[in-house]
């Protein structure tokens, strides 16, 4: 019976090493669910870089094609007067005043997670503690 008590140690360390690691390993629940809300943000980034996307499509294509649209772009940016027309010319790049969104960086954070090697040196002590406990024991009922 005592050699069953005693084979418990070395169990109870595995057991504490695998809630550890279940838990709050580098691969563990908890690093899972940072992982989960970083991809939630790169998808929402995502969405809002197509968004703009489009609405620099849907410029472009204006400027493109509509001459109004055209002159009232140049006024603003401070080319011409009221009374001037203009005449577009492709190959040009866009001018230096215009300001399109060009979406914003987005920085994956790490996630936290206790180290392998912190979680085996914890089951480790738990192993002792229980080591210990059963030395206790028996030198208590031995008496």
């Amino acid at each position: 019976m005592r050699l069953v008590r005693y084979m418990l140690v070395p169990w109870t360390a595995v057991a504490v090493y695998a809630f550890f690691s279940f838990f709050l390993g580098h691969n563990g629940l908890y690093a899972r669910k940072h992982f989960e809300a970083e991809r939630f943000k790169l998808l929402e980034n995502q969405k809002s870089l197509e968004n703009i996307k489009k609405d620099f499509f849907k410029i472009r294509s204006s400027l493109t094609y509509d001459k109004d649209t055209l002159s009232v772009y140049m006024r603003q940016l401070g080319y011409g007067r009221a009374e001037e027309q203009f005449i577009r010319i492709k190959g040009l790049n866009v001018a230096a005043g215009a300001e399109l969104p060009a979406g914003k960086v987005l920085y994956a954070e790490d996630p936290e997670f206790i180290s392998d090697t912190v979680i085996k040196i914890i089951s480790v002590f738990f192993g002792l503690a229980v080591l210990i406990f059963f030395i206790i024991k028996d030198m208590i009922l031995s008496e």
